[in-house]
């Protein structure tokens, strides 16, 4: 049976004139959910342009101050309203026909913190393998997991004090891992998640997260150590063996691995 329907607060993350490539007519209006556009590097003509070309009760325009996309996820965790904040980006297609579904499963579960859901690939096939439905989050299982498929209880969530770290992800010196970063955090601070098969955007740009380069292998060694700690040697051991076919050669397998 299901509870009262938790409000929800779609978190679009936006940047500069990208937020003119927004359109209100693509955030469907519902009752129970409103959605929060956090916008950086805009001026204050911009912002007012914006804000005029928003202008309906159920949006809201931001303005985040520096840079990161981190940034901009923790403004959206300090400034929305919802029970339930759902993360989103300028260049996602909303697919908002899934959100009450969305709303049903926090409303069904009252344990449940946060929710690891999917986005499609242009023609509706998932943009990666996800992981089985109804399994819960681990940190072994939520590597993979984008921000835009993840939704949070916000009152536990600011209760336990999780944060973005903003030395991570786009825009940031390590430009990557953000989100697994976070979800770790929220793990280890006693928060509950678990896997839906549940689309919640359409996304057709590649992924930072996807690059296969010494760089972004230096990267993801950062991110896995700031993630783990001491279960970091073992989970970058498990990584190299996965995906050691992505490494250019053996130097970068050991630079890898070494500490």
């Amino acid at each position: 049976m299901i509870d009262v329907q938790p409000t929800l607060t779609i978190g679009i993350a936006s940047h500069g004139q990208r937020v003119f490539n927004l359109t209100p007519d693509t955030m469907v209006p519902a009752p129970g959910q409103d959605y929060l556009i956090c916008v950086q590097g805009l001026d204050a003509t911009d912002f007012a342009r914006a804000e005029a070309m928003f202008a309906r009760p159920d949006i809201t325009l931001f303005a985040v101050q520096g840079a990161g996309a981190a940034r901009n996820r923790n403004a959206a965790m300090t400034q929305a309203k919802g029970e339930i904040l759902l993360f989103a980006d300028d260049d996602l297609m909303l697919l908002t026909r899934h959100y009450a579904a969305l709303r049903d499963a926090f409303a069904n579960d009252p344990t449940l913190d946060f929710t690891c859901g999917q986005v499609n690939e242009p023609e509706g096939k998932p943009r990666k393998r996800y992981s089985a439905p109804d399994q819960p989050a681990t940190r072994f299982n939520v590597g993979k997991v984008g921000t835009p498929e993840l939704a949070i209880r916000l009152k536990r969530v600011r209760a336990k004090g999780v944060r973005f770290d903003e030395g991570f992800g786009a825009g940031a010196p390590i430009w990557l891992g953000d989100e697994y970063i976070f979800l770790c955090d929220a793990l280890r601070a006693g928060l509950r998640g678990k896997h839906i098969d549940l689309s919640l955007a359409v996304h057709p740009a590649t992924s930072s997260g996807d690059a296969s380069t010494d760089e972004s292998f230096l990267m993801r060694k950062r991110v896995i150590q700031r993630a783990l700690g001491p279960l970091a040697w073992p989970a970058r051991l498990a990584f190299a063996l996965r995906h050691r076919k992505r490494f250019a050669d053996w130097r970068s397998v050991l630079t890898f691995l070494l500490p």
